[in-house]
């Protein structure tokens, strides 16, 4: 029975052809638009959920609740507070700390190689997280002592090739560190990105560090912990509140703890997150959930709709079918496999596509659907089960209606679609356009919002500078030689150096008013530069001098600000005025900055402080000309191999660095701006498809209509009057809930555009006339040809 359904069905696809084809390719449209959609949200809920204890698992947080912070969740906690924790309070099972190195230069022999992104870890992180590890006892057991590396086997190969690792030497800093172990790739998704493992565990020439990670001095130090089966979590915290209390840990730094499944998707505020690698945004996750929904369903409307309406050309059909004896349940049967077949065969093609398409990368994503399935079984099995699902909800409603009509009543043509069907698919075209008009409203102020954090003005110029990173302290000796080549180059116009750059995490620091409350310091950023950063970088300063090498005070004496802590202190003139540090050290502020944005746009502007460090530091910035730009780079290379012939040479343009605190917000726009495209052509498709069966059904009249004299002008406009009002329809529905979403999406960023401007609100207005247009074009089509037709050919239709 089964075979001759889907012979059968095959028949009825290639009988018809239109009906057919407008239906696989909006399906086929739709579906692949959901695999991307859900699969990248997938991938964006999967990360560390691979780890058997990750429910357990937490992450050491803090709230700065100090006076000049406004950004005030930090991904760091004190020092000491792990290992305390586990020993003070029973719930927590077993706590690790960790040290972010970043990137590291690693030398075997006279060869260095970049590790791009290092950290120092202790045993205990490899039993709080499942990582792969080879021989894992033997290689545990060696690396709980100083100068040890675990190294992955990407890394390995790139330092070792096909000789073995395991025992070589690597030289850190002018120290020896033996290679005691490796591990193989991981291939799930983690918020944490490493390619070598660092033993912290210091040596005796390494004091300052044994002091530090035993000490609770200051936030800096990187924290996780398990939790016990049934642990309260606030009640944790609380135990690590009065641990800190009792160790004269100042009480505006409140010990959190963050969950392990939430770090990827819930770390958009947090600072100090700089080894957090790919970070997403559950906002973002969230909204394109609801995009995906969005246009499956467009899609699965479509089906529903052009099914239907075109049960009423297939009305014959089944009276013939019925007659000869097919029973109510063959009837079902037959219409329930044909739209099962059609809907699975879209979903085999789309996974198809999409694999094609991320495995090449053409989306630019950051996953594969075929590693992806690779490590999450179930994936397959779920999109197949969907194209069944939409397959059987499509076509359950045309083949209850179909087989429960009389025979006699449909070969005598009395058989018309009835006037709750008329009713569901005017209901599926009002929320099918629901969905597109609040995709435009949603993509067009979201390209604003990222367009204004985008050009507006940074405070200083990122456009034609390089960063060189310089941080090694091999580089020192040779640095002012390299730095004195680049200045006497023409197409270098400055040259600068810094500790940190805009869009990196600056370090925090205390700091009193002279003559104010020395128990309430303020905690400010800070960052350091020489006298010619300001002019590298473009930046300004609003009152007082830079820094001047020859005011030989200025290193332990002078400061300079910016507006924000100027604005901050109450201070209506902030030159002369002095600050307190550590050991009553007194500084007098020379200079206000004008401010600069040092963070995302989703953190305002706050106090910042910077010192004068006039000799090299980890960043040189040039400025450099615009035109000839690849000479310059050829230039810089020379000069850099000339003078430092073992280290690579590692540059940025700016701009490129920059610009990445905008990548996930510049994906959202990206995939919402795709798919509201494809929304669009889906709906205009589905009208098109529509428009031609309900022609089909009213074209007898028509053609009465035309005889009694009505115009094509007139009988044109009845067809299409009955789309202009859902489409009105759909925009009221429409317009308020893509704001509601706009404005608690926009609320996210410190500095944005105002929703409720002329220019704004026009957007929803636009997209209203946008929709209305497509849909007028994509019904225009077939009345117009019908009201064009001879009359004769539909009244003598029987």
């Amino acid at each position: 029975m089964l075979k001759t359904f889907m012979l059968v069905a095959l028949r009825s696809f290639k009988k018809n052809k239109l009906s057919t084809s407008i239906n696989a390719i909006g399906l086929i449209l739709g579906f692949s638009t959901f695999v991307v959609l859900a699969s990248f949200v997938y991938n964006e809920i999967s990360y560390d959920r691979w780890h058997e204890k990750s429910a357990r698992i937490y992450r050491f947080t803090t709230i700065d609740e100090a006076i000049g912070v406004s950004s005030n969740e930090v991904a760091i906690t004190n020092p000491r507070m792990p290992q305390a924790a586990e020993e003070e309070i029973p719930e927590v099972e077993i706590a690790s700390r960790m040290i972010y190195a970043g990137e590291q230069r690693m030398e075997k022999g006279d060869v260095g190689y970049y590790s791009e992104h290092a950290l120092y870890v202790e045993n205990d992180f490899f039993e709080i997280f499942d990582l792969p590890v080879r021989e894992r006892e033997e290689t545990l057991g060696k690396f709980n002592q100083p100068h040890k590396l675990i190294l992955t086997e990407a890394y390995a190969e790139k330092v070792f090739g096909d000789e073995g690792s395991v025992g070589q030497i690597l030289t850190i800093n002018d120290q020896s560190w033996e290679v005691v172990g490796l591990m193989d790739n991981i291939t799930q998704n983690s918020h944490l990105g490493f390619d070598a493992l660092m033993s912290l565990y210091p040596a005796q020439s390494d004091s300052s560090l044994a002091q530090y990670i035993n000490g609770w001095g200051g936030l800096g130090m990187l924290g996780y912990a398990v939790l016990s089966e049934g642990a309260d979590e606030l009640e944790v915290e609380k135990k690590m509140a009065d641990i800190a209390l009792a160790n004269d840990v100042n009480d505006f730094w409140v010990p959190q703890l963050q969950p392990l499944e939430e770090i990827h998707l819930g770390s958009a505020g947090l600072l100090f997150d700089y080894y957090h690698q790919n970070k997403g945004d559950q906002v973002y996750v969230y909204a394109l959930s609801g995009v995906a929904i969005f246009i499956l369903l467009i899609a699965a409307f479509n089906f529903v709709n052009l099914t239907t309406a075109q049960s009423t050309t297939r009305a014959k059909e089944v009276g013939i079918r019925k007659v000869v004896g097919s029973s109510k349940a063959l009837l079902i049967g037959q219409h329930m496999i044909e739209s099962i077949l059609l809907a699975t065969m879209a979903m085999v093609i789309s996974l198809f596509l999409v694999s094609m398409l991320t495995n090449s990368n053409s989306l630019n994503l950051n996953f594969d659907l075929l590693t992806l399935m690779g490590n999450s079984p179930i994936l397959l099995p779920a999109f197949l089960l969907l194209g069944i699902l939409i397959g059987t909800l499509a076509g359950i409603y045309p083949s209850f209606i179909l087989s429960s009509i009389k025979s006699v009543n449909i070969l005598r043509g009395k058989f018309q679609t009835s006037s709750k069907g008329i009713w569901l698919r005017k209901t599926l075209v009002v929320l099918q356009f629901v969905a597109a008009i609040g995709m435009i409203c949603t993509t067009l102020i979201v390209s604003k919002q990222i367009d204004y954090i985008k050009n507006k003005h940074l405070g200083f110029e990122k456009d034609q500078v390089i960063n060189i990173n310089v941080g090694n302290p091999g580089l020192a000796s040779g640095m002012e030689n390299f730095k004195e080549s680049l200045d006497n180059y023409s197409n270098v116009i400055s040259t600068g150096y810094s500790n940190n750059m805009p869009g990196n995490t600056f370090g925090r620091g205390g700091v009193n008013v002279e003559g104010g409350n020395e128990d309430e310091p303020w905690i400010v950023s800070v960052m350091s530069m020489d006298e010619n950063y300001l002019d590298a970088m473009g930046m300004e300063l609003a009152a007082g001098r830079n820094y001047d090498p020859s005011f030989g005070a200025d290193q332990q004496e002078s400061i300079i600000i910016n507006e924000a802590m100027m604005e901050s202190l109450g201070w209506d003139e902030a030159v002369g005025k002095n600050l307190v540090f550590g050991n009553n050290t007194t500084r007098k502020v020379v200079g206000v900055i004008k401010d600069f944005h040092f963070s995302s746009m989703r953190h305002k502007i706050e106090p910042l402080m910077i010192y004068y460090n006039p000799g090299p530091n980890n960043n040189l910035v040039l400025k450099v000309s615009p035109t000839n730009v690849r000479e310059t780079l050829d230039f810089l290379e020379a000069e850099w191999n000339a003078t430092f012939p073992n280290y690579p040479f590692d540059y940025q343009f700016f701009d490129q660095e920059f610009n990445q605190i905008f990548a996930s917000d510049e994906l959202f726009a990206r995939l919402v701006n795709t798919f509201t495209l494809l929304s669009i052509v889906l709906s205009a498709l589905g009208l098109f498809g529509l428009s031609f069966f309900m022609v089909e059904q009213r074209k007898k009249e028509i053609g009465v209509r035309k005889v009694l004299g009505s115009t094509v002008r007139q009988i044109v406009q009845l067809l299409m009057k009955e789309f202009v009002i859902l489409i009105i329809l759909a925009n009221v529905i429409a317009w308020p809930i893509a704001f509601y979403f706009l404005k608690g999406w926009i609320s996210d960023f410190q500095y944005r555009i105002d929703l409720w401007g002329i220019d704004n609100l026009a957007i929803y207005l636009f997209a209203g006339i946008g929709a209305l247009l497509v849909a007028m074009i994509a019904v225009s089509y077939k009345s117009i040809r019908a009201a064009l037709s001879n009359p004769v050919n539909s009244l003598r239709d029987e």
